[in-house]
């Protein structure tokens, strides 16, 4: 377990059940670390959240896991009651970040947004069907997940995959964008 150090704002806790190199490890977090800005403008500058949540928060709490696949099949059976592997799950902390808190609803400083899981076989086997590196599909999981724990459900109806999407691609161009910086 680790925090991201870079940017405080957005606090990223990484566990992994499955054996990664020192080398993946690391570039993982250098990963994360990129991705923890990315999220801070697509918050900050781009109203994909309700600003009210942003007024008292001094800091913006993610946990992920990485995982093998029976750990996945085994989450989304018992949290979906869906017996089969996926690549990535959430668990948002609150409905939705979309709408104002409720009135009288105290927001801590730190705000847990929630947990996501993400199968390891999953990234590997998805980086090659689209002809991307391992690293690539794995922010593009992370992102994806991010953005249903702010609230966002490509399930729901088709003009909610629609919006889901652009957030998702906001966030993508501006993670690239800070990639090319370098960590």
């Amino acid at each position: 377990m680790r925090f991201m150090k870079k940017h405080p704002f957005i606090q990223i806790e990484f566990h992994s059940t499955v054996k990664l190199s020192a080398a993946q490890s690391k570039k993982i977090h250098q990963w994360l670390d990129m991705a923890s800005e990315a999220i801070e403008a697509l918050l900050k500058e781009n109203g994909i959240i309700q600003a009210k949540w942003l007024k008292t928060t001094k800091s913006i709490r993610i946990s992920v896991l990485l995982c093998g696949e029976s750990r996945i099949k085994k989450l989304n059976q018992e949290y979906r009651q869906k017996n089969k592997v996926t690549d990535v799950l959430s668990f948002p902390s609150y409905s939705s970040l979309r709408v104002a808190p409720a009135r009288g609803e105290s927001l801590p400083p730190e705000l847990f947004i929630g947990d996501l899981a993400i199968c390891q076989q999953r990234i590997i086997s998805q980086a090659k069907e689209f002809n991307i590196t391992y690293f690539d599909e794995f922010i593009h999981l992370f992102m994806h997940g991010v953005t249903h724990l702010l609230g966002y459900d490509h399930e729901l109806s088709a003009k909610e995959e629609v919006l889901m999407e652009k957030w998702e691609r906001v966030a993508l161009d501006s993670f690239s964008k800070i990639k090319k910086k370098g960590p």
